[in-house]
């Protein structure tokens, strides 16, 4: 095995599989706290869990960054514009992964403010905790319509140069490009996101269990050529 090669595949592997944990379980978190008639005295009460899912889904967005920026000596032996394209990909879903973040955050100061309110001021919050909620929601829907749109280059890259397994790269051609329609739908109403976002989940993590195992391929198609 070519240690050149393995060393930034273990670490790109690791930074693939991370961020399921990270946001999985932020976001599990966070869910947990927004649900009931009185989601404000659920984030004062738990703040610093709160605080700590958000932190988790900061991580997340750190960690995406990474993915890209790791990525990027790699490809752009094999294809300079599509490995830039890669880097900028991950930093807009960072991006709106982070303002969203933020949104949530906000919920935490609207709780401070929420003591010894009569009803109509406590509603008021109430509406106003739900659109910041949803906030986060768009945010996200449109983070995943951007990695998913963009990352189907990054697949075809690894497809190409042989980088990657044939096999793995076309599920993750696939898997992205349904991500991005289970996003419009998601955002137009229609809840199969989830379901649609499965196989796009199942390439990365495939995708970094092999990367951590093996590293990148030492000769690929491209090289050969």
């Amino acid at each position: 095995m070519n240690t050149a090669h393995h060393k930034p595949g273990r670490v790109l592997g690791l930074l693939f599989i991370l961020p399921f944990f990270a946001y999985g379980i932020g976001s599990a978190v966070i869910s947990s706290l927004l649900e009931g008639a009185d989601p404000l005295s659920q984030v004062i009460e738990h703040r610093p869990r709160y605080v700590a899912g958000a932190l988790l889904l900061l991580l997340n967005s750190a960690t995406v960054v990474g993915i890209g920026v790791r990525f990027f000596p790699i490809g752009r032996r094999h294809h300079p514009g599509i490995a830039l394209a890669y880097v900028c990909t991950r930093v807009m879903e960072a991006l709106l992964l982070t303002v969203g973040v933020l949104f949530l955050l906000s919920i935490l100061h609207l709780g401070e403010g929420a003591q010894g309110l009569d009803a109509s001021g406590a509603r008021e919050l109430l509406t106003l905790t739900r659109l910041l909620a949803r906030g986060n929601f768009w945010a996200y829907q449109l983070a995943m319509l951007v990695l998913g749109a963009g990352s189907v280059a990054f697949c075809v890259l690894l497809l190409r140069s042989g980088l990657a397994p044939s096999s793995l790269a076309l599920l993750g051609v696939a898997g992205y490009a349904l991500l991005a329609l289970g996003c419009v739908l998601e955002l137009l109403g229609l809840p199969v996101g989830t379901l649609l976002s499965l196989p796009g989940g199942l390439f990365e993590l495939g995708l970094g269990g092999w990367l951590m195992v093996k590293g990148f391929r030492p000769i690929t198609r491209l090289a050969a050529a």
